[in-house]
């Protein structure tokens, strides 16, 4: 068998030489000059000066009238035949005799170009040439044979011999073609037909269309490698329409050839990946030849394609295609095709591919339903992202890397795997590993599946193959001895729905690709016995292993995984609702494995799925917080009005014992709507030491659609940012919370749309406390909002600050609280936004009274003269109530105290409201709401009735002012519960009873019912108030009655509160400044004393004549301060204590006749001398 490019010299040199001889014995000797007739090239000259045809020659009939045409032993044979375009010619051969056998028979021809055409078309009407054994592979045509020679190509050897039923076509490649009949001697000789009838047209290229195309629609069928038969190269196929044609395509393929057509594609676009493709789907453009013993049926039911072993039986007569994925025959075969009624799409790995055509020694011309013969392949060109998970790099392992991206690289976490588009070889595993980075899940969930056999068993069973799938390394696949059945895609049953394996990246370039078993690698085996039942198998483990994980799920064939069908029917207009636990796979882990094994490669069992992942990130900072529950009690509500749920588990971070951090909000995309939530609720609690403040910065918000239904507005009493929310608006919004006490939350800030806050201006708070919350609230989730529109990130540290020494948490019977803005004392400095709270003991209420006027609580403050709402100052007292706190008050504060200016505030159960539904405050100087039933729910004493209740007092200081507030504890009289109780539950008009009609106008006749009591309030209050020098009621009646022991009290009650304190630390200055005195007084005496002493030590006496006032040794005792704070000291004789004696003495003489003068009292007073101890007891006790 000799291949085209091995016989390229011999065959042309007798090619030529055959055509040569032809020519020799075809022209006999010409006729005189004289009498030859001027006739064209396509025309033999008669004797007669007449023209005719060349094929009329030696045709039998006399054409010429001479029969100059029909010489004695004249043969059609050994002759060149020109003719021209848009005629047919014929020829025809008798079986030659015995005698001439070995028999050769030369027939050429020759479009000479313009009108004698360009190509010749050979039509075989009758063919029978010897015998065509099939089963002999050395000698399949012993008796005879025919050839063609085209010239200028190489001699190829195939031969065409045995009968053919109906015509066969030919066209040449060139202009040249020369046909030649063998006949041998052999014994069959004799008893075998021979019959051969030929037509033969000349056309031009024009008129071929099926193989050149149209003028304007050209076909591009490469260009032809020097030294081959048929060999070519295409390229760039992008951009031209190339078609694979089998050498001298639309007719019958020459015998015995092989052609290399190579496909590749140069130019690639930038970040793409090439692949080529290469397919077929109509019938009649895919005419390989058949074996003799198996003719074209006209009653076909179904569509066959013969595939591997059918193309390489004993006889080896069939023609076969061999596609390799790359440019050389020793990469892997995709597919090997030897006919059908389809080609099915075979796509290389890259951007090269080799396709080879080989055509048997040995052939009969066989007739066919088509007019066409040989085959036109349709070449396509892929392209891929050259980051993507669709193609394979690595031509010895399919396997890929899809690694999670940190946040900080901003690229997205998610994305798409499609099965690979490029066909598999026989036996290939393709694995894929999904690694996220720690903390995340993998979510994947299939958006469409579908995999069929283009080969099924002969009773037409959607099964397996008859020949099970090996996972072993071979050179080919089983024996697939099947026809054709296209199987519908079978989605898989809906199962029931199973709960999540967790809680609940974009693509790296590290990936490596599919073994290719024809290279000689080991393919990864299937880990289960019973992949070798199944033509495709596809696996998912829960880890990044194979071996020893849990296997989510296994699927064979048609069975396929769970699918989501409904996400691939979103795109930009249209959204779908998020895919179930049912309805994908998530890992409880970082990692997840797929595993995609194929036995017979998807050449012939195309597995087409398309998968979308996503790296869950399950991170929220901090550390889990338990104590979430307590604070967000239930009833709260958003400033829109709407109740907020308490938030999930997983969203509840405390950050503590740090000194910077950041907060950021959840990227788990099962917390949001595409994940199928329908609210977030999330809570961030940052903690600081003691001495410690926290600086809070926010520096990016994001709201998504409600961001254009709520706005940031500066509060108006406060500047600090609020949500203000248009009608039907849902909550979206990032609160920030003080915390001073455990339980207590004292809201800050507001954020609700997207340009409060920026890189550019970040929003940054400083706490008055050690204790800052934060909560991200999102309610009617969207299914398409997730973390990219609906987000924050913060960031804190905390700043060195004293700490607030002072009880600002207050409970007792009253008390006052006085502001002062700006600060100047150094409590108040380091309290300095740190709210009051009064609280009141089990069953009382509290009544606030201030000076100054009452704001709106929402809404603009009006600064006109004429407005009521007109505030000098823009300092404010805040008053809260409830649980959780809601503004109750605004004041505008005085710093004056005139009566025509206070303000009365009561508890909310004062009046028997719920929370929420405070009602104004009485006017001054009226008792509007003294007789309102306590007994309501809620009220003192009645049914859920708070057991403390409270109020926040917040100063806001943001001008020079002064203010103060006065607190009590109060409680109802029981004879004003009593008649609140008869008017709900007595009859209408009915009079109540004795009991309950107050007697006398005094309100003095209630004092059984209320001892304690305040008129003007209708309310009782603690004993220890009453009377106790300063006015606790408002018109300071609990200081009015007559009763009260000390008259100087009454003076205090018309001082204002902070003299009391001016005149405390005054009296405490004097009684220092007199000890001090006191002090220095005895510190000299004691002094005097000493010098005295020293005196008396040197010798110094003093002597009389009596020996009256004789002075012995004398002791010295120190003076002691009583109790009363009186100085006690030793003094002579019987002189009182503390006192000082002035005696006198006589003059006397020490015998030396000086005199000593007279010593008075003081001197002698100041000289110790012996006191008796008796005396000095009683001294010093008196």
């Amino acid at each position: 068998m000799a291949a085209g490019a091995g016989a390229a010299g011999p065959g042309v040199a007798l090619g030529a030489a055959l055509v040569a001889a032809a020519l020799l014995m075809g022209l006999g000797p010409p006729p005189p000059a004289a009498a030859l007739p001027a006739c064209r090239i396509s025309e033999f000259p008669c004797r007669t000066n007449k023209c005719i045809r060349l094929d009329h020659y030696c045709d039998g009939k006399d054409d010429c009238g001479d029969t100059s045409d029909e010489p004695p032993h004249c043969t059609v044979c050994n002759r060149t035949y020109y003719g021209d375009v848009g005629k047919t010619y014929e020829l025809s051969i008798g079986k030659p005799a015995l005698d001439r056998i070995p028999y050769n028979c030369h027939l050429t021809f020759t479009a000479s170009g313009h009108t004698h055409g360009e190509l010749i078309q050979l039509i075989f009407d009758e063919f029978h040439v010897g015998r065509y054994l099939k089963h002999a592979a050395d000698e399949g045509c012993p008796d005879g044979h025919m050839t063609l020679a085209e010239l200028g190509r190489p001699f190829t050897g195939g031969v065409w011999c045995g009968p053919s039923s109906g015509y066969t076509v030919y066209f040449s490649e060139v202009s040249t073609v020369t046909l030649s009949l063998r006949l041998f001697p052999t014994p069959a000789h004799a008893t075998t037909p021979f019959r051969f009838h030929l037509r033969y047209r000349f056309i031009t290229r024009d008129d071929a269309v099926v193989r050149f195309g149209s003028h304007d629609k050209l076909v591009e069928r490469g260009v032809g490698v020097p030294g081959t038969y048929c060999s070519r190269q295409f390229d760039e196929c992008y951009r031209k329409k190339c078609k694979l044609q089998s050498p001298n395509y639309p007719g019958m393929y020459p015998r015995n050839v092989t052609c290399l057509l190579n496909l590749r594609q140069k130019e690639v676009p930038h970040c793409k990946h090439a692949m080529i493709s290469v397919h077929q789907n109509a019938e009649h453009k895919v005419q390989m030849k058949r074996a003799a013993s198996a003719p074209a049926s006209l009653n076909k039911t179904s569509r066959a394609v013969r595939v591997w072993d059918d193309c390489s039986g004993a006889q080896g007569e069939r023609d076969y295609l061999v596609f390799y994925d790359g440019p050389s025959q020793s990469d892997p075969v995709l597919l090997r095709w030897c006919g059908g009624d389809l080609l099915p799409r075979v796509a290389s790995r890259g951007p090269e591919m080799l396709v080879a055509f080989h055509s048997s020694a040995f052939s009969a011309p066989l007739h066919t339903l088509s007019p066409l013969r040989g085959f036109e392949l349709e070449v396509d060109v892929l392209f891929s992202d050259s980051d993507s998970f669709d193609y394979q790099r690595d031509p010895r392992k399919c396997e890929f890397w899809i690694n999670a991206t940190s946040w900080a690289v901003g690229a997205p976490r998610s994305g798409g795997v499609l099965s690979p588009r490029h066909t598999l070889p026989p036996n290939t595993t393709c694995t894929y590993r999904f690694h996220g980075l720690p903390g995340d899940t993998v979510w994947v969930y299939f958006m469409a599946y579908s995999h069929y056999s283009l080969l099924a068993p002969a009773a037409g069973l959607p099964s397996v193959l008859a020949t099970p799938a090996t996972s072993t390394t071979t050179s080919r696949p089983p024996a697939l001895h099947n026809h054709l059945l296209i199987l519908p895609t079978r989605a898989p049953a809906t199962p029931p729905p199973s709960p999540w394996i967790g809680l609940g990246g974009t693509r790296t370039h590290h990936r490596a690709d599919a073994s290719h078993p024809h290279l000689g690698a080991a393919a990864d085996p299937p880990t289960t016995p019973s992949s070798s039942s199944c033509s495709m198998r596809l696996r998912i483990w829960d880890g990044g292993g194979t071996s020893g994980l849990p296997l989510l799920a296994s699927h064979c064939d048609a069975d396929g995984p769970r699918l989501c069908a409904h996400a691939a029917l979103g795109n930009a207009t249209r959204a779908t609702r998020s895919c179930g636990p049912h309805e994908s796979y998530e890992s409880s882990g970082t990692d997840l494995t797929l595993q995609h094994f194929v036995a017979e490669g998807t050449a012939l069992h195309p597995a087409h799925w398309r998968l979308k992942y996503e790296f869950v990130d399950t991170n929220l900072g901090g550390e889990p917080w338990t104590g979430r529950g307590s604070l967000l009690a239930t009833g709260a509500v958003s400033a829109a009005g709407r109740p907020l749920s308490r938030p999930p588990i997983p969203c509840a971070r405390l950050f503590r014992r740090l000194r910077s951090g950041e907060v950021f909000s959840p990227r788990n995309v099962f917390m949001f709507g595409r994940g199928g939530a329908a609210n977030l609720s999330c809570i961030y609690r940052i903690e600081a030491a003691s001495n410690e403040r926290i600086r809070l910065t926010i520096d990016k918000a994001a709201f998504g659609e409600s961001a254009d239904v709520c706005s940031t507005v500066p509060d108006p009493h406060t500047a600090r940012p609020t949500c203000a929310y248009g009608v039907g608006a849902r909550t979206a919004e990032l609160r920030l919370w003080e915390v001073p006490w455990r339980d207590v939350r004292l809201p800050r800030a507001c954020l609700c749309d997207n340009a409060t806050v920026a890189a550019a201006r970040p929003f940054v708070y400083t706490s008055a406390s050690r204790v800052l919350e934060l909560t991200f609230t999102v309610s009617q989730l969207n299914v398409t909002e997730d973390f990219d529109n609906l987000h924050f990130h913060a960031t804190f540290e905390m700043v060195r600050s004293n700490e607030c020494s002072r009880k600002q948490r207050l409970r007792g019977a009253g008390g006052e609280i006085e502001f002062e803005s700006p600060a100047s004392s150094r409590s108040d400095l380091n309290c300095d936004g740190m709210p009051w709270m009064v609280e009141a003991h089990e069953n009382k209420s509290l009544f606030l009274l201030t000076w100054g006027s009452f704001l709106p609580v929402a809404g603009p403050v009006d600064d006109s003269a004429s407005s009521p709402s007109r505030c000098h100052t823009r300092s404010r007292i805040l008053l809260y109530s409830g649980r959780p706190l809601r503004l109750l008050r605004v004041v505008c504060p005085l710093g004056h105290r005139e009566r025509h200016f206070s303000l009365h505030v009561f508890s909310e159960e004062w009046f028997g409201l719920p929370a929420g539904q405070q009602l104004p405050a009485a006017p001054p100087g009226t008792l509007s709401y003294s007789a309102v039933a306590a007994s309501m729910p809620g009220g003192p004493g009645g049914p859920g009735a708070l057991s403390s209740p409270s109020f926040l007092v917040e100063w806001v200081g943001r001008d020079q002012a002064s203010a103060a507030l006065h607190w009590l504890e109060i409680s109802r009289p029981k004879l004003a519960l009593q008649q609140r109780l008869w008017s709900q539950t007595g009859e209408k008009g009915a009079k109540p009873p004795p009991e309950l009609v107050p007697k006398g106008n005094s309100s003095l006749a209630l004092g059984w019912d209320c001892p304690h009591k305040c008129p003007e309030l209708n309310a009782c209050i603690s004993e220890s108030l009453w009377c106790d020098g300063r006015p606790n009621c408002p018109s300071g009646f609990d200081e009015a009655d007559p009763k009260c022991e000390y008259i100087g009290r009454r003076i205090f009650t018309w001082l204002p509160g902070g003299l009391y304190f001016a005149m405390a630390s005054a009296g405490a200055g004097c009684v220092a400044l007199l000890l001090g005195c006191l002090l220095l007084v005895l510190c000299r005496a004691r002094a005097r004393r000493r010098r005295l002493l020293a005196k008396q030590d040197n010798g110094l006496g003093y002597g009389g004549g009596s020996g009256v006032g004789t002075l012995s040794s004398v002791t010295s005792s120190r003076g002691t301060i009583g109790s009363r704070g009186s100085l006690s000291a030793g003094l002579s004789g019987g002189s009182l204590p503390g006192t000082y004696r002035r005696t006198k003495t006589r003059r006397r003489s020490d015998g030396t006749g000086r005199r000593l003068s007279g010593v008075d009292g003081d001197a002698i007073a100041n000289q110790p001398r012996r006191v008796p101890t008796s005396e000095l007891l009683l001294d010093a006790n008196s």
